[in-house]
């Protein structure tokens, strides 16, 4: 059997969930991307340390907003912000 693998790194496949669905629960996020919720957990709070995204509560649920201003760290991508990357992504999705 072929290896599984995606495009995304499970931070990337976070990220555009993200993007795609703020006030996604991590349940939410977890069974879009196939990812463990522990995993996802994980994830977002790395992302909340690096300043990827940003987190605040809504009633009783957190809406998460990516930081537009955050910058890659490979000097290859240090043009882009993660919002390029988010928007690229989201146009590409797309129907055509």
């Amino acid at each position: 059997m072929p290896k599984r693998w995606n495009f995304l790194s499970n931070h990337g496949l976070v990220i555009l969930h993200i993007v795609q669905n703020p006030q996604a629960t991590l349940r939410e996020i977890a069974l879009s991307t196939g990812l463990t919720e522990r995993a996802v957990y994980q994830i977002v709070r790395e992302l909340e340390e690096g300043s990827f995204i940003s987190k605040r509560k809504v009633g009783r649920r957190n809406a998460y907003t990516l930081n537009q201003r955050a910058i890659l760290d490979y000097p290859a991508y240090s043009h882009a912000t993660i919002a390029d990357v988010g928007r690229i992504i989201c146009d590409a999705a797309q129907p055509r």
